[in-house]
């Protein structure tokens, strides 16, 4: 796994013909009305794009792995456009220079694992709490293998790809050590972080 910083000190050979896996944890907020949040998410994705086209010295971005779509190409950006305006700026202009948007979602086990997690929102007892966490734990599980076999799949040797995934499930992927990871994770992110912390904290 490779930090931004550390490239400087690195020879672009040294990345010759690997598979580049450029990481960033999605950020999303639905119909959000607070002003400094959607300001901070604003910001994070314009610094994601900057640190982006610094590691594009070791191989222009030819695919967008993204989760939650199920669809390629022009039909997913337009999905992105409709419901994620702060991740669309970013997608929308590495498309123009020949990149592609790779759904990472398969729509039948993307379903499962939506409806586990909303049977978990709304049980009330502990035993029947346990075993539904155990399905969506299992459909979670099935999910990220989908996930992982579609990025091997698609990202061909010697190419520089994004992945927009959360992290908690990026960490879970287990992919083959010929795929080089890099982290996209611009400064502000510890700011959203820490905002939505304390706004939750006033809010409860």
């Amino acid at each position: 796994m490779v930090e931004l910083g550390k490239i400087q000190r690195l020879s672009v050979e040294d990345f010759t013909g690997k598979r580049r896996l450029f990481c960033i944890s999605n950020i999303f907020l639905p119909n959000e009305e607070d002003e400094k949040l959607k300001s901070l998410v604003e910001t994070y994705w314009q610094e994601v794009l900057r640190q982006v086209e610094k590691l594009e010295r070791l191989g222009f971005v030819t695919k967008i792995f993204v989760e939650t779509l199920f669809i390629e190409g022009a039909e997913a950006v337009d999905v992105i456009r409709e419901t994620n305006p702060y991740l669309y700026p970013f997608v929308e202009k590495k498309v123009s220079e020949g990149a592609v948007v790779v759904g990472l979602e398969d729509p039948e086990v993307f379903g499962e694992f939506i409806d586990w997690g909303n049977c978990l929102r709304v049980v009330k007892t502990v035993s029947v709490m346990k075993t539904v966490y155990d399905y969506f734990q299992e459909a979670n599980q099935k999910r990220l293998n989908q996930i992982r076999e579609k990025i091997i799949t698609n990202l061909a040797e010697g190419e520089s790809a994004v992945l927009i995934l959360r992290d908690q499930d990026r960490l879970k992927l287990n992919l083959p050590q010929d795929i080089e990871i890099f982290l996209i994770v611009p400064s502000i992110y510890d700011d959203i972080i820490r905002y939505l912390r304390d706004k939750l904290s006033k809010e409860g």
